[in-house]
């Protein structure tokens, strides 16, 4: 007896917090199967229960749905008019539901990466015509930026190749190493003289990224700092070299930016004996207990084709 008004009780609670969607979905079957006993066959409950579900359904809608004969169910006008948008609405979630399970089996939409000019050249764009071939229902949006984005806030599904730390919220995945280096132009160093030691610097001209926090700081190995007053701030890596060849001042550059000025001459190494160990380059991701197969794709493919 006991174990019979338990179950009573589970039935009652499980009844009194159905759904309006469940509701709704019984209102479908009954319509489509034409009864209450068909339909609560196909949804395996008691008829007795489907009739509790149309009754409440028809009291929180303050209308009536169904016209209830012995022989047969019918629709009213409202509930004909009720049933095709309730019908609709459900396809639509359906739809929603297939879309949703199939974009987890592969990568489809859009996928938005921000990205430095110099790492998008070095590294991503030349390996992207692959990632496309084997992604082809993805489609690919770049931004080239110096800055660290609020991925929520502006939609944007990954930030690739950054030194610099992110927000502890965000997954960070490291996909190469890379330098700074110290650099200036022959004529500069002919007419300022070349440092020999750190502390040289504070008398010097410096070129700083406006990004860097401080910017009037520049780390050398042993994370010794040196403090130093910018002559020039600017928030674009390229705009920096150019502003070194042209012989404005120092810059501390990724070496991927001034390898080709180095080789040719144009820029110059300094101090290359103080400077910083090898740091990582990440790529930056929004946590997620689903992560999205467009964004688990991209990782995969360029944490296997960079390193």
């Amino acid at each position: 007896m006991l174990f019979i008004n338990i179950t009573l009780t589970y039935l009652q609670l499980k009844m009194h917090h159905m759904s309006k969607l469940d509701r709704i979905t019984s209102f479908i079957a009954v319509v489509e199967e034409n009864g209450f006993a068909a339909a609560a066959r196909k949804h395996g409950i008691s008829t007795a229960a489907i009739s509790k579900q149309m009754t409440r359904l028809e009291a929180d809608l303050n209308a009536e749905l169904l016209i209830r004969t012995p022989r047969r169910i019918a629709l009213t006008e409202l509930g004909a008019q009720y049933y095709q948008r309730c019908k609709k609405a459900i396809q639509e979630l359906s739809e929603a539901e297939t879309s949703i399970i199939s974009s987890q089996r592969e990568a489809i939409g859009t996928l938005s990466v921000m990205s430095s000019r110099y790492f998008a050249i070095q590294c991503l764009i030349p390996h992207l015509s692959e990632f496309m071939t084997r992604n082809p229902k993805l489609q690919i949006k770049i931004e080239l930026a110096e800055r660290f984005p609020n991925l929520a806030q502006e939609n944007i599904d990954l930030i690739f190749g950054v030194s610099m730390n992110g927000s502890e919220e965000l997954v960070r995945k490291r996909i190469s190493m890379t330098r700074y280096v110290l650099c200036a132009a022959p004529d500069y160093l002919k007419k300022y003289g070349i440092p020999q030691s750190p502390r040289d610097l504070c008398q010097h001209r410096y070129i700083t990224h406006s990004m860097r926090t401080p910017e009037n700081v520049i780390t050398f190995k042993d994370n010794k700092e040196i403090y130093v007053e910018p002559v020039l701030a600017l928030n674009d890596s390229r705009a920096m070299r150019e502003c070194a060849i042209l012989g404005i001042g120092i810059v501390k550059l990724h070496e991927c930016i001034v390898t080709d000025a180095l080789q040719a001459g144009t820029l110059v190494e300094i101090l290359q004996e103080f400077q910083e160990a090898e740091m990582p380059v990440y790529l930056y991701y929004q946590q997620s207990k689903y992560l999205q197969p467009k964004i688990r794709r991209f990782i995969d493919f360029y944490a296997s084709n960079i390193s």
